[in-house]
């Protein structure tokens, strides 16, 4: 959905994409599609990790001056 109450413009940009393109074309599009998504999923679960390992060092780091 826009800001102005209007139609998601991604979804219609890609409805008039299939009637345009061949059968090809379309799985090839699809393909990136899909592409994108576990990019952006393996890129979310680094972040994530990231924030496990920091944290993880923090409470180290804490343990460690709490033992003195």
């Amino acid at each position: 959905m826009t800001h102005y109450g209007g139609p998601a413009a991604h979804g219609m940009l890609l409805e008039k994409m299939y009637d345009l393109l061949d059968e090809d074309q379309m799985r090839q599009l699809m393909i990136r599609m899909i592409e994108s998504r576990i990019k952006m999923k393996e890129h979310r679960i680094e972040m994530m990790q990231y924030k496990v390992e920091t944290y993880k060092m923090a409470r180290d780091m804490l343990e460690k001056g709490a033992k003195k």
